[in-house]
């Protein structure tokens, strides 16, 4: 019998593919709003004499209001669905916790309101977990170990993937391809344009 996928499992895991490229993108694109806020900001302040660390400045500018009420369909995306987009050994590493205590921990902090998630009560630990998971951009593999079964198949997904231009939520596009063939290689990268930028990130190593 042959492992090769059948139509709707297929379908299924472009499906998957696609939502997890979204949500890579929409992480993407906020922290190069930040980005360029901060640069705004210490430009501003440029002939200033600075009162503290740029850590400190920093830290002083984070908003963590965004994550008092946050729209439904950005949290399924990036704090529901969209935590497979980290390793196990990243949320070890960032919250000595699994993926899945994590989970918990903003299940029990947020409710769903209409349109919107709320938090119920805003503390360390959730603000914490909430800005790391929106900022970091250790991504894991856009398809995880067990998806595929082996090499082959994942070699396979990824020339299929090759040339693939996936149009985003705010009309911007990601550009897939293969960057070559030599060994160590990617099997597949993608370049995408927060705020008009080229950024291109390994999507299977």
């Amino acid at each position: 019998m042959s492992d090769t996928p059948d139509n709707a499992s297929a379908l299924a895991l472009v499906n998957t593919i696609k939502r997890r490229i979204e949500s890579r993108y929409t992480r993407l694109l906020f922290v190069h709003k930040e980005l360029a806020g901060l640069d705004a900001a210490a430009k501003q302040q440029e002939k200033l004499t600075p009162s503290g660390s740029f850590e400190d400045f920093v830290f002083s500018r984070i908003d963590f209001s965004v994550y008092k009420k946050i729209d439904a369909e950005e949290f399924r995306l990036l704090f529901d669905d969209g935590l497979a987009d980290y390793s196990e050994a990243f949320y070890q590493k960032a919250f000595n916790m699994n993926r899945e205590e994590v989970r918990g921990v903003i299940a029990r902090s947020y409710i769903q309101a209409g349109p919107f998630y709320v938090c119920k009560q805003a503390g360390h630990l959730i603000l914490s977990i909430m800005r790391t998971l929106h900022t970091s951009l250790e991504f894991a593999p856009i398809i995880a170990a067990g998806e595929l079964s082996g090499a082959d198949q994942l070699r396979l997904m990824a020339e299929l993937l090759d040339g693939t231009v996936i149009r985003h939520s705010d009309n911007s596009e990601t550009k897939l391809f293969v960057p070559g063939k030599n060994s160590g290689s990617p099997l597949l990268c993608g370049t995408f344009y927060p705020l008009g930028k080229a950024c291109t990130i390994t999507l299977i190593p």
